[in-house]
């Protein structure tokens, strides 16, 4: 691993610059991979955001010109009637990406460090923030941090990275999440319902900390978060798995389908694969997920294994 000066990519840049500035929204993949974004890394119209918990890993070695976002403090989800993880207001959203340099015509691309089990929702959960404001120009870097250490060639820096404010103004698309009220409706009528979580949380073995109740809604099928990437790491499977794995968990992958988990993080995975990947325009998160659901002893659960 060799460290550079910004100044070394500026070749790079050149050739890609006029590319990048006049990237339509419409144009922007929802992956892309390490030979796209080394030429670009820091192009003017490009932000890539760092996203990992700790500030100082970061320090050490990040992408070129990367910034660091922290996903638990920085502020992109927000406690609403005691529900954690929820959506926060716009106007809030509007701020924090104003902060970390953000413009409406900003191409953003989103890459985890891969030093957590939930770095790949975390990065998918940024992702579904953006599209959820309207921001249409947004990636992430398949396979993450890793495939970008993996490359022989490619540049690292160190330190932090100055940010220059912005404006950034939200056009909200709210009918990517799906409320409370909604998936009951989508009950009644037999829209498929997936649980994201691990097997053992989805039968009602276990349970996370912000769950009132253990196991499931009633309905729901299971499709594991670690299903979608390989080795539930940070690469994306290809369309052909993604579809064996969608059919394996008995779960359409078109139609309307309705994505939970405890608190909304882990389905933002699921969320991304089917809207982004395989293109399911009909593909909802349920924001509150089983954290405001097991909240209300009124609302049905079912425990696939009851232990005495």
């Amino acid at each position: 691993m060799r460290l550079v000066a910004v100044g070394a990519l500026l070749i790079g840049v050149a050739l890609s610059f006029s590319v990048i500035n006049g990237l339509a929204a419409k144009d922007t993949t929802p992956l892309v991979d390490v030979s796209w974004l080394k030429p670009v890394v820091c192009a003017e119209g490009i932000t890539v955001l760092d996203v990992r918990r700790s500030t100082e890993n970061y320090r050490a070695s990040h992408l070129p010109c990367a910034i660091h976002t922290n996903y638990y403090k920085d502020g992109w989800r927000t406690r609403k009637q005691g529900i954690p993880h929820m959506m926060p207001p716009t106007d809030q959203l509007e701020a924090l990406i104003g902060r970390l340099g953000i413009k409406n015509n900003t191409h953003v691309v989103i890459y985890g460090s891969g030093t957590g089990p939930f770095d790949a929702a975390e990065t998918t959960s940024i992702y579904l923030t953006f599209k959820y404001l309207g921001h249409d120009s947004v990636s992430i870097l398949d396979g993450g941090l890793p495939a970008w250490m993996a490359e022989w060639s490619a540049d690292f820096d160190v330190g932090l990275h100055e940010i220059t404010a912005a404006e950034f103004t939200a056009k909200p698309r709210a009918d990517l999440l799906i409320s409370r009220e909604g998936v009951q409706n989508a009950l009644a009528n037999k829209i498929p319902i997936i649980d994201v979580r691990s097997n053992d949380m989805f039968m009602g073995i276990n349970r996370a900390w912000m769950l009132s109740r253990s196991g499931t809604i009633p309905g729901a099928l299971n499709l594991p978060m670690s299903w979608l990437t390989v080795n539930a790491g940070l690469e994306f499977r290809d369309r052909k798995q993604l579809k064996q794995l969608f059919s394996a968990a008995g779960s359409p992958d078109s139609g309307k389908q309705i994505f939970f988990c405890n608190a909304g993080l882990e389905s933002s995975m699921a969320w991304f694969v089917a809207h982004e990947l395989l293109e399911n325009e009909q593909a909802v998160l349920y924001d509150g997920s089983l954290a405001e659901w097991t909240k209300d002893e009124s609302l049905p659960l079912i425990r696939h294994v009851e232990l005495n």
